[in-house]
């Protein structure tokens, strides 16, 4: 079985991930994982799948068949290395531009992988105003130093507010 990633975007919808969904049944893939959501009126995703090689040409001209959606599918070639952990990341300020940009610099410099960023805006309680959240899931090697990165985060402003958790942690 070969591992495609697909990604999709598109006008949103009713019926996009049936569609999807049929044309990986109908050509004998397994839907693996997934992340969807509505943005802006858009509908945006990427899955992960297995399928047998052979069935590849024929799944791909379907889902490339689903009209409005623009579709890329990738095989990946790189695996995990073995040797690393993986943390939970928040981050939490009053909303700005460039909180993601700075947050992804510190990370990037000290060489760890972002595996899933989950951003939003809430309203402060009792107050009117704006919070941004950022969440992330991080891979990094078993070595690293999590001291340096919650200090490299909270130097970015004296407004954030830096969760940084490592499973079996409380």
């Amino acid at each position: 079985m070969k591992q495609l990633v697909i990604t999709i975007i598109g006008a949103d919808r009713p019926g996009l991930v049936e569609q999807v969904s049929n044309a990986v049944l109908e050509h004998q893939g397994s839907w693996q994982a997934s992340r969807f959501s509505k943005l802006s009126g858009y509908f945006a995703g990427i899955l992960q799948i297995a399928v047998q090689e052979s069935h590849i040409p024929a799944l791909t001209a379907a889902l490339k068949g689903i009209s409005d959606l623009d579709i890329q599918i990738s095989e990946p070639s790189v695996k995990a290395p073995a040797d690393t952990a993986t943390h939970q990341l928040t981050v939490t300020g009053n909303d700005r531009p460039g909180i993601v940009q700075e947050a992804t610099r510190v990370l990037a410099g000290l060489g760890i992988n972002i595996i899933k960023l989950i951003t939003h805006t809430e309203s402060a309680a009792n107050t009117a105003t704006m919070m941004f959240v950022a969440r992330f899931d991080l891979n990094t090697d078993k070595e690293s130093d999590l001291d340096s990165l919650q200090d490299a985060l909270e130097a970015l402003s004296d407004d954030l507010i830096v969760e940084l958790e490592s499973p079996g942690t409380e």
